[in-house]
């Protein structure tokens, strides 16, 4: 009993830790969003200055989206764990350590999206999205069944599908990157679609934890009352 508490208590604490440094990340993004400035200024210079920023404003857009679909998948998984170890605070870690370095390539986005440069800034970005892929990777890698860090009754199936899941997106990540180098704009649509599809697998994902404790939770009843 002390040691599930214990481990409870290291999981709250991992997941307040996260939060925090989620927190401030997708708050300094936007930060990126600068008023135009003008020594003589009209309103119809002022509107098309404001129109003229979209590159920005879309930027701030998807890297938000991205860090928030992000934190929605880590509750989602940290919510089956229930102790850590070194592996998985190292893996945490360096998700945090992607999650935090997103507004640099967000703000190249901002600043050389529609510029001759932009190829070289949706690269960038497309190498920054593949190590926060990594970082899942590693992140989903802890939590492998055999290595006891999840609570009783998580299906295995669950996690080996989650797996299969990040894997596959760090090669989609990956054709991006390289379609990117031929074709910006196609390669920065391809990745802005895959948080489309991580939207729609955190949500099945919580739904289905959300079966899954309900089940947990009347399996627990039933053998209390058989005791």
């Amino acid at each position: 009993m002390t040691g599930s508490v214990g481990g409870r208590h290291e999981t709250a604490r991992l997941e307040a830790f996260s939060d925090g440094i989620i927190a401030i990340a997708i708050t300094i993004l936007v930060l990126d969003l600068r008023v135009p400035q003008f020594e003589v200024i009209t309103s119809g210079d002022l509107i098309t200055a404001i129109l003229h920023q979209w590159p920005a404003y879309f930027a701030f857009l998807l890297s938000f989206t991205t860090i928030l679909i992000m934190w929605i998948n880590h509750h989602a998984r940290l919510a089956l764990v229930e102790r850590v170890d070194g592996l998985l605070m190292f893996g945490n870690g360096l998700l945090m350590l992607t999650i935090v370095a997103l507004s640099y390539p967000t703000a190249l986005l901002g600043e050389y999206l529609n510029t001759p440069a932009e190829r070289v800034a949706v690269v960038t970005y497309g190498l920054f999205v593949l190590g926060t892929s990594a970082a899942w990777n590693v992140f989903m890698l802890a939590l492998r069944p055999g290595r006891g860090l999840l609570k009783p009754g998580v299906p295995p199936e669950l996690i080996a599908s989650t797996r299969r899941r990040v894997a596959l997106g760090s090669v989609i990540y990956l054709g991006a990157t390289g379609i990117a180098l031929v074709n910006a704009r196609l390669g920065l649509g391809i990745i802005t679609a895959m948080w489309v599809f991580w939207a729609f697998v955190a949500y099945r994902t919580l739904n289905r934890r959300q079966r899954w404790s309900a089940e947990a939770s009347s399996g627990s009843d039933e053998t209390a009352e058989a005791e």
